[in-house]
């Protein structure tokens, strides 16, 4: 699962999993302080907060020349963090607030661990279930109406799938990022999987768009997106060269997060 479906709406789970860890661990703060009434809830967000902003940083120094403006830069919305900087990050600013504020230590240790295991179990849950996941051995027709089979494809190569549709909108604004990606890095294989369009479409957006892939293919009737539980688009699709899932991204690319995520396929 890398999405979950809220009404018309597809929200992207770790996010979600950050905050509903977040949550948990102001309860147990709330909980804790009330019987020495002392409140420290705003300490655990201040650190949660400055941990994220520091990862982002880092995150942005390391792939910097992947940046346009200083909208990419402040756009968060590709997930661009450095973990163990974030982590690093949390853990100092924690013992400052531990120094400045003995009295609230106890109960901040215990909200800020709460927080962290949570997190850290329920995305390793998610991600595990995730990597359970091959290539699927199917088969797909180009636009021009020959067939392609994935692992023909992939055939011992780091594979990225992107599910995509003419009609959305982040779909289309991402396609010029993988088509520049594509030219970077010779040794991935990039499947361009259209999710339930005609050939006639495609072909007329690539067309528009001045794009080409070495390989368009057409899930007619949005089978891997099933398989994947993928509940909108984009969903971006990371496996390793023995065809293993590593990771997947839902939503927007920017060319940092996909950089990153491509020399950590390729490193392992």
């Amino acid at each position: 699962m890398t999405s979950i479906s809220i009404g018309s709406f597809a929200l992207p789970i770790s996010p979600l999993i950050l905050l509903f860890s977040l949550i948990v661990g102001l309860i147990v703060i709330a909980i804790l302080g009330r019987k020495q009434s002392i409140s420290v809830g705003d300490s655990l967000v201040s650190i949660v907060i400055y941990s994220l902003i520091v990862g982002r940083l880092v995150f942005v120094m390391r792939f910097f020349e992947s940046y346009d403006s200083v909208w990419q830069i402040l756009d968060i919305r590709d997930r661009g963090f450095d973990a163990f900087s974030s982590f690093i990050a949390g853990l100092i600013f924690l013992i400052i607030q531990l120094q400045r504020k003995p009295q609230q230590r106890k109960i901040l240790i215990c909200g800020a661990a709460t927080t962290v295991l949570l997190f850290t179990i329920t995305q390793a849950i998610v991600n595990a279930g995730n990597k359970q996941s091959s290539l699927p051995n199917l088969s797909f027709s180009t636009p021009q109406g020959s067939s392609v089979n994935l692992h023909h494809v992939a055939s011992q190569n780091v594979t990225i799938v992107n599910l995509w549709a003419s009609w959305c909108g982040p779909c289309r604004r991402e396609m010029p990022v993988f088509s520049q990606a594509e030219e970077r890095f010779p040794e991935v294989e990039f499947i361009m999987l259209n999710q339930r369009e005609p050939a006639a479409t495609v072909n007329q957006f690539l067309a528009q768009m001045h794009l080409t892939f070495n390989y368009v293919l057409l899930d007619t009737q949005g089978d891997v997106a099933t398989m994947m539980g993928a509940h909108g688009l984009p969903m971006t699709l990371f496996y390793d060269k023995h065809g293993n899932m590593v990771s997947s991204h839902f939503g927007e690319v920017s060319p940092a997060s996909l950089q990153a995520a491509i020399e950590e396929l390729i490193e392992n």
